[in-house]
């Protein structure tokens, strides 16, 4: 049987349409860079003076770190870089201004301190460091924690 010209191109456009469209759940990996080691002193970050204080950080990550204090020994680190299409260029996220939660403006998620998506178009949590602390001196490590 011989397709014709025309419904060949019609079907073809269709196939071509259906592929191409996209589903709300990217996955797009987010790459490692590498992260500074931290002097947490209070003198150099008196954000970090108490339980649930934070400080973003730039350098490291690939759009910079979230570093939030659990206790005075439990430091968690995450990446600014949302979860929810992480290759958009407005895809950082901040701590909110009310300071319970982290927020991505740009997809509307919203992450509790914890890294978990808590509501808008994340479904993955953040990526999550792992940290270790010597004395004054915090180091964030590219070990995905999970």
């Amino acid at each position: 049987m011989i397709i014709p010209n025309d419904l060949f191109k019609k079907g073809l456009f269709i196939l071509l349409f259906l592929f191409s469209c996209s589903t709300d759940r990217v996955d797009d990996p987010i790459p490692f860079q590498p992260f500074p080691d931290i002097n947490i002193t209070l003198t150099n970050h008196p954000a970090l003076a108490s339980d649930g204080g934070f400080l973003l950080i730039n350098d490291g990550g690939v759009r910079g770190i979230i570093l939030y204090r659990k206790n005075s020994t439990t430091y968690l680190a995450f990446e600014r870089n949302c979860s929810f299409q992480p290759n958009d260029a407005c895809a950082t996220v901040d701590v909110h201004a009310s300071t319970l939660f982290m927020q991505d403006a740009c997809c509307g998620s919203s992450f509790n301190f914890e890294g978990k998506p808590t509501g808008g178009s994340a479904w993955r949590p953040l990526q999550q460091y792992e940290t270790t602390l010597s004395g004054n001196t915090l180091t964030i490590r590219d070990t995905i924690v999970e």
